[in-house]
């Protein structure tokens, strides 16, 4: 499976919108999922075709008739959802391994995951029916996956529109392994100012997960620790179709388009950011079934 995923949040107008897509890899043929979701419209669309593909050497991807990814265009066309935008990141430094340090590197684990993507600026609109939606205003997040499917638990976070501005941050764990032998890993990348900060194990101490709608993470770098707490209470509930490896077989995940994250960064044991989201997303699953 190889998946994508972008987030539009815009802050002055509370809305949220998701396009994710999934190239699925069977023995018999290959096929591709696409979702958009909206809040707050609680809307939720999504369609599977035979014929997907990706590119192996960049970001670009396609599931024809329905989504068109390459050279920074999205273009979405199914159901009563049409969308077209240009996103353009900003530059960004290089590292030397993807945002999920070593684990990226590892072979044969079931399960890949790369934020790439927090500072852009986005040309271009969305109709949901009778809605029509100016994304021009909006902070966009982006990320890839890709493995033999989803992990068989996870959960999941982002979020934009922290006060202040110029702050992003994206934090997932779940049980990542080969065959029967997983172990749980937790990780979060942060954006402040454009710059990046990638807390994964081992060069950090993670530790945390998802509890009784509450997400909460505590990671611990050499210079850098950050508190985050999510909480679920009073957002909306979507159900977003996910693949599984069987054509045209989808599961489900709880998502929440709108919970809250409070996140507090301390450098050197010096505060240096403490705010909060509304316009976060919250999310758990499991893997659906093969």
């Amino acid at each position: 499976m190889e998946g994508y995923l972008w987030r539009f949040t815009d802050t002055g107008r509370r809305r949220v919108l998701v396009v994710a897509c999934a190239v699925n890899h069977h023995r018999s043929r290959t096929w591709g999922s696409v979702t958009v979701a909206a809040s707050p419209l609680s809307l939720v669309r999504s369609t599977t075709q035979d014929g997907a593909r990706a590119a192996s050497g960049c970001h670009a991807v396609r599931v024809p008739p329905a989504l068109d990814f390459a050279r920074d265009t999205l273009c979405v066309r199914f159901a009563d959802v049409c969308l077209e935008a240009t996103v353009v990141p900003a530059p960004a430094r290089r590292t030397l391994l993807p945002a999920a340090g070593v684990f990226s590197l590892l072979p044969g684990l079931n399960h890949y995951w790369h934020p790439h993507l927090f500072d852009a600026r986005v040309e271009g609109t969305v109709r949901l029916g009778e809605h029509c939606w100016d994304l021009s205003a909006c902070e966009v997040y982006a990320e890839k996956s890709w493995g033999r499917g989803f992990p068989p638990q996870w959960w999941w976070g982002q979020a934009q529109g922290f006060d202040g501005g110029g702050i992003g941050v994206a934090f997932a764990g779940g049980l990542l392994g080969r065959g029967p032998v997983t172990v749980p890993v937790s990780g979060m990348v942060i954006s402040m100012g454009g710059r990046r900060v990638h807390l994964f194990p081992p060069a950090a101490i993670v530790r945390g997960g998802h509890r009784a709608g509450r997400w909460r993470l505590t990671a611990t770098g050499p210079r850098i620790r950050a508190e985050l707490t999510g909480e679920a209470a009073g957002s909306p509930v979507l159900r977003l179709p996910l693949p599984s490896l069987t054509p045209h077989r989808l599961g489900h995940s709880t998502h929440h388009p709108v919970g809250t994250v409070h996140l507090r960064v301390l450098r050197g044991g010096r505060p240096v950011y403490s705010g909060s989201s509304v316009l976060a997303a919250l999310e758990t699953g499991v893997a659906p079934a093969l």
